[in-house]
This record gives C-alpha cells, structure tokens and sequence, in this order.
C-alpha cells in the first residue's frame, strides 16, 4: 500500500467520523471502504477510456479507487459541500461538483460537468433511508411519485435516477439494501427493472456496513432490456473476494428476486413451487398476529418447539402459536395452541380442528420447511425476520394423496414430541423420523434430502443438532 493511498484512507476515516452519527443515520449515509469499492470497480472489467461517475460521492472512495487503477475520466457529486471539498483536496484529476444529484434532473447534473455525452458507467453506494418527516426530495412532482410508488426510499430515487444519468446500454452498480430484492413495497420497481433493464449480476455482501441495520446487495444492471436467454450471474463476498454460485435466467423471475447459491438451491425451489399447492391453498383459517392483551395469553418466549415453558399442552383446539421472530439458527419454534389466547409476539394459525393443526405443527419444524423458508421466503437473510402470514402462506403442502398416507404417521411423531423430555435423545429420534416422514410425503429423492440435510444443518445452531 503506497503512503498517498494510507493518506487518503486516514484522512477519509478521519472526515467520516467526524461526521454525526444522527447524521449519517436520518440521511442514510455511510461511507464504502477502499477494498470494496476495487472489488467492486474490477468486477466490471471496464477499458480505461471509460466515462465514470459517481452521483453520491461521499468522500470520493469509487474514484479514487478508479484513479488508482488508471482510468482518467471520473466525476463525481455530492450535495454535502464539505464532502466535496475533502475530495478536491485529497484526489487530484477527478471532477468534482456540489450539487443534489437526486433531486435534480439528469441533463442539470451533466451540465455541472459541460458533458455534452453521457458517461458510460454509475457507480457507488447512494444514500439509503425512508422518505419520511425530515427526509424529502427536492424535485419535481412526477419524479417524487414515482418514488413514492417504487418504495419512498431515497436508495430508491438515487437508482432511478441514475437510469436517467446513465447511457443507453450503460451500466449502473450500486450497493443496495438486500430487502429490495423481496419486500413487497419494492415490487413495482423490481418489475420494471425485470422487464426493461438487463440485471448482469447480484453480489451478496452480508451485513457488510458496521451501525447498519440490514444486509446489502450490489446490484450491477444493464441501461437496456434483457435478451430472451440472459442469464443474472449470483455471487457472494466470501473470504474478501466475490464468488460465483450460478447463474439464473432473468426471465424466470416475474416479481421477487432469489438468490440461489447452487444448481441444486434452483431445482429444489423450482420442485417444491410448481409441484405442490400451499398452506394458502390447502388450509383457510386465519394466520396473524395474536392479538390479546390478557396476563394469562401465551407469549413468544414462552413458546418451544412442540410445547410450552411453563404449560401443558391442550389436547383440543384449532391453533398453532408460532414464535413470531424467526432466525435462521433456530428454525421455527411452534407448538399446538388449542383454545389459548396469545399476544403480539405470536403468529397465530388456525385450521379446522386439532389434527390438521397438528399436521402442519409437524410439517412446520421439518428441516424441508425451515429450508424453505430461511433460502426462499427470507432471501438467505442472516438477520432475524417475522413469521408472518404472507410468508407462512407461500409453505408448500404434499398432495392430498401424499397426506392420506402419511398423515397419521406425522400426527404420531408430533404427539410423541410433545409428550417425551424436551430435547431428550428420545425428543431428538422422533424429530429426526419425523423429517424422514416428510421427505416421503414430499416425494424428496435420497440426493435431495442429502442436500437439505446438509444445507439446514450448515445454518442451524448445533443444539438442534443431536450430537452436535
């Protein structure tokens, strides 16, 4: 590492941490270090001549970085005035204007720059934070509704606007919330860029920024629509470098975007979606939240898997009482509700009496379920998530035949469950025949099983684990 490159790290480190924390946290600002900005820029493996931009500067990190690696046509924005004047002080040769490059048309924002022709490549790590209270945009009414219809984030306006920056056929790589890839308020924006962008890569880099809440993407997308056979190239951040795992095409996704570590992660999803009906099809009672305010209502800490901390299982009823916070460690926690009431911190379902409930409380702790879940309903979040309807709802279910066999088998094992020694040897042998008994009942070759098997063990805490 050269000392001009140490100087300018320490210095970037310097300025930001000057910054206030309520700062950077109402305005969504948190600076990208070196290494990933160079990862991030090689990746695209783009000639030197390129035209390079970064709308949201910050403290220059992405041109510096491209500096570094010999491109000589960078420009950069950013609406904080001191932001910029760190740049022009410590990167020499790049373009440097103050100006709100979100809130202000494209053909303004060139202008800043005299370029008459757009740049070839946006880069960086816009801001990211609702649009709400405080936080607005300064803009003109048709552009604030399409924000506000695409997901009223200001990562989200950033984005637009740098479609409109950009050239045809242009490239725009920006880190991202990884949330955006499957939250419902994300939906419009996630189709449009379906339909008339070519997304060429999802890098998946974790919960990467220290003091931010959530996990990021780099998001890399092609300013014109897709082919027919493009393929979206799904890679990870894994011991500092990005690795590939497959590569998915783009017109499979119609709406929300999975990510799949491996050919194996695809087949499952696409068997277990196209050969099954779901929860929402086979079972009409409710599923949400409980909503009783009683002392004696069953909360979500008091919930284990398959029982109660400190009560006795009903034996009749028509509820499930599901720990509403999920993590991927732990798996679902649920147990048979009967005729109990529950609080808030409860997802609550029903059905039409207590033998059905109990079929789904088995088919719920199955390592195919909690599969399903934690891969293609959370995304492969490392964070914790709610075990809410809209996700409950997407469980696939065996067929109506596959459940006449194999329906007593698992209304069995659930009531051994319940009755032997919580996590006993006993406890764990009727688990693990359980999800045998699943695997059957989901037509699961022994290759797959093997691969669930493997994949759900590799997330979960070793408790769950007998033998660890």
């Amino acid at each position: 590492m050269s000392l001009a490159q140490n100087a300018y790290i320490d210095a970037s480190n310097v300025y930001e941490s000057s910054l206030e924390n309520s700062y950077k946290k109402d305005n969504g600002v948190f600076y990208t270090d070196l290494p990933l900005a160079e990862k991030m820029l090689m990746e695209l493996k783009l000639p030197k001549d390129t035209v390079i931009m970064d709308p949201c500067c910050g403290s220059g990190v992405f041109l510096y970085a491209a500096k570094k690696h010999g491109f000589v046509n960078l420009f950069g924005a950013d609406q904080d005035k001191n932001a910029i004047k760190f740049c022009l002080n410590n990167i020499n040769n790049v373009s440097f204007a103050a100006c709100d490059s979100i809130g202000r048309t494209a053909s303004t924002l060139l202008s800043e720059f005299e370029l008459s022709d757009q740049p070839d490549v946006v880069i960086g790590n816009p801001p990211y934070v609702p649009l709400l209270g405080d936080i607005e945009l300064n803009c003109d009414y048709l552009f604030r509704r399409r924000v506000s219809d695409f997901g009223n984030n200001l990562f989200v306006a950033a984005l637009i606007r740098a479609f409109e920056i950009v050239k045809t056929d242009g490239i725009v790589s920006y880190i991202i919330p990884k949330n955006f890839l499957h939250v419902a308020g994300y939906s419009l924006l996630r189709r449009t860029i379906l339909e008339e962008k070519t997304i060429i890569s999802i890098i998946d880099i974790g919960a990467y920024f220290k003091n931010v809440r959530g996990e990021q993407i780099i998001l890399t997308v092609k300013n014109c629509a897709a082919d027919r056979k493009h393929k979206i190239k799904l890679k990870k951040l894994s011991s500092n470098r990005f690795v590939s795992m497959c590569s998915i095409p783009q017109s499979f996704y119609k709406d929300e975007i999975l990510i799949f570590n491996c050919s194996e992660d695809y087949s499952t999803y696409k068997k277990l979606t196209s050969s099954y009906q779901t929860l929402s099809d086979l079972c009409n009672g409710y599923v949400g939240r409980g909503k009783s305010m009683s002392k004696d209502a069953i909360a979500g800490k008091e919930i284990r898997k398959f029982g109660y901390k400190n009560h006795t299982v009903p034996t009749t009823g028509n509820k499930v009482f599901i720990q509403n916070i999920y993590s991927a460690e732990a798996g679902i926690i649920a147990a048979f509700g009967g005729n109990m009431e529950a609080t808030q911190t409860v997802t609550v379902f029903t059905d039409g009496d207590e033998k059905m409930c109990r079929y789904i409380l088995g088919i719920l702790h199955s390592r195919l379920c909690n599969l399903f879940l934690y891969k293609y309903c959370y995304n492969y979040s490392k964070l914790t998530m709610h075990t809410d309807a809209k996700y409950l709802k997407k469980i696939p279910l065996p067929s109506t035949n596959q459940q006449e066999i194999y329906f007593d088998s698992i209304l069995s094992l659930v009531s051994r469950l319940e009755s032997n020694d919580y996590m006993s040897q006993e406890w764990f042998d009727c688990l693990e025949e359980l999800n045998q008994i699943v695997y059957k009942a989901y037509g699961i070759n022994k290759k797959e099983s093997d691969y669930i098997d493997c994949e759900v063990k590799r997330i979960q805490s070793k408790r769950w684990i007998p033998n660890g």
